[in-house]
């Protein structure tokens, strides 16, 4: 009997196929114009960048998910640094416990960090399938090694949404 497909697997091949794809050609978009891949690149350092700042807030208002989402916020920095960013510094270890502000997100204004902890895992999931989506549509028309570095950031946005999930046993 054939194991029913996960969707992890779904995602990895998908990811998988758009790069192979995306690798036979050149982007035509940026072919056309030699500034749309460092347009492009300087939106996802911001867009990541927002992103990193959000795991920040999260971490300065709820203390215990600090180890949660170390790791994930490290993965967001070194997107950054993958873009050619800089990546912001990692937060201080004794956090006040109050209430933060996140940063804009990719697709919208500042927002407060959401009243319960669960609520601000559910909002960082919903920033990072926002920001994975837009970057798997956006590497179809990236040249290849944009494309490439797109997908490989895509997906780990993906595994960051399955990851932020409730725990197991939950």
């Amino acid at each position: 009997m054939i194991p029913k497909p996960t969707r992890r697997s779904a995602v990895a091949i998908a990811t998988l196929g758009l790069v192979a794809g995306c690798s036979g050609s050149r982007g035509s978009a940026s072919a056309a114009d030699p500034h749309a891949d460092a347009e492009q690149q300087a939106r996802e350092v911001r867009d990541s960048t927002a992103l990193v700042a959000r795991y920040d807030a999260v971490t300065a208002a709820y203390p215990k998910l600090t180890a949660r989402l170390a790791p994930l916020r490290a993965d967001t920095a070194a997107h950054v640094r993958a873009f050619g960013g800089r990546a912001p510094a990692a937060p201080s270890t004794h956090a006040s416990g109050s209430a933060a502000t996140a940063s804009p997100t990719p697709s919208g204004p500042a927002s407060a960090v959401p009243a319960t902890s669960d609520k601000a895992l559910a909002a960082l999931a919903t920033a990072e399938r926002a920001l994975a989506d837009r970057r798997a549509a956006t590497l179809l028309d990236a040249p290849g090694g944009l494309a490439r570095l797109l997908a490989s950031v895509a997906a780990a946005g993906a595994g960051h949404v399955a990851l932020l999930g409730p725990p197991a046993g939950k």
